[in-house]
């Protein structure tokens, strides 16, 4: 009895296509590897049955031409010796019928083979695409975390250099303040130096006046002496109201550049009134 396509591929006939498809693989793997006629007409035998059974419409065909083949002697009887006899009449009508519904049942489990397979596959691809969709949510968490993390320590970075800007410039601040008060309490007291000194010229040159007037004086006569002490009198009175005014002057100068010096002590030192116990200032 010669072997049907099924078995020449080794598969049952319920074989979903990719059984079908991994029989004949197997089959061509096994040949190739001989070159015996045989194992040649096996393989150009298995590859006619794979050309059938991969194509529905030539293998529902072939299912109909096989269940055929198999119905016993008495079913194919003539006509006339079948219609004689009421069973034969109804053998057949059931194995016409069997016939019809073979191929249409093998074709409808082959599909449901399929469907099924196909729902397996999305059901996998659907877990696999869950999987990564997971994996790409909890890679993004964890990339936003440490992208928080590395922001709030840049912003800390940030803010201690600010904070450090500042003291700086703060503290350059108060350096020039102290530069400059101090430049300028030096240039006070260049001052009063010099108005010191002017006081003097003046005072020696006017009483050097004085002096070469009173020998002159010496030679004049007793009226002129006298207008002479007169002058000399207003004189030393205006000298001596003089002298008063500048000394005032001199000591009010004073009183400011202690008072400069002073508030210069406390702003360096962060108090805000004007201290009166500062061992450097104090007279």
């Amino acid at each position: 009895m010669a072997k049907s396509l099924y078995q020449l591929l080794n598969i049952p006939e319920s074989a979903n296509d990719q059984q079908i498809h991994r029989a004949f693989k197997d089959i061509e793997r096994h040949c190739s590897q001989r070159e015996y006629d045989s194992a040649i007409e096996t393989l150009n035998r298995a590859r006619e049955a794979f050309v059938i059974l991969s194509d529905s419409n030539r293998r529902i065909a072939y299912d109909r031409k096989l269940a055929a083949s198999r119905l016993p002697p008495q079913d194919l009887s003539p006509p006339a010796a079948i219609n004689s006899h009421p069973a034969s009449q109804w053998l057949q009508r059931v194995a016409i019928a069997a016939l019809l519904l073979f191929p249409i049942g093998s074709w409808l489990y082959h599909n449901h083979q399929q469907i099924k397979q196909q729902a397996e596959l999305e059901r996998i691809q659907n877990d696999k695409s869950i999987a990564a969709a997971e994996l790409l949510n909890s890679q993004q968490e964890r990339a936003l975390r440490e992208n928080q993390q590395i922001s709030a320590q840049y912003q800390n970075e940030q803010a201690a250099k600010r904070a450090e800007m500042e003291l700086r410039l703060r503290q350059q601040q108060l350096d020039d303040a102290r530069m400059l008060t101090e430049q300028q309490l030096q240039n006070q007291a260049r001052g009063l130096d010099l108005m010191e000194k002017r006081l003097n010229t003046d005072a020696r040159a006017q009483e050097q006046n004085i002096a070469e007037r009173q020998a002159e004086l010496q030679y004049q006569k007793p009226a002129m002496a006298m207008a002479l002490q007169e002058q000399k009198d207003q004189h030393l009175a205006l000298q001596r109201q003089r002298s008063l005014k500048q000394h005032d002057e001199n000591i009010a100068s004073i009183n400011s550049l202690r008072a400069a010096r002073l508030k210069a002590y406390d702003r360096d030192h962060g108090n805000g009134g004007i201290s009166t116990s500062n061992p450097a200032v104090d007279p």
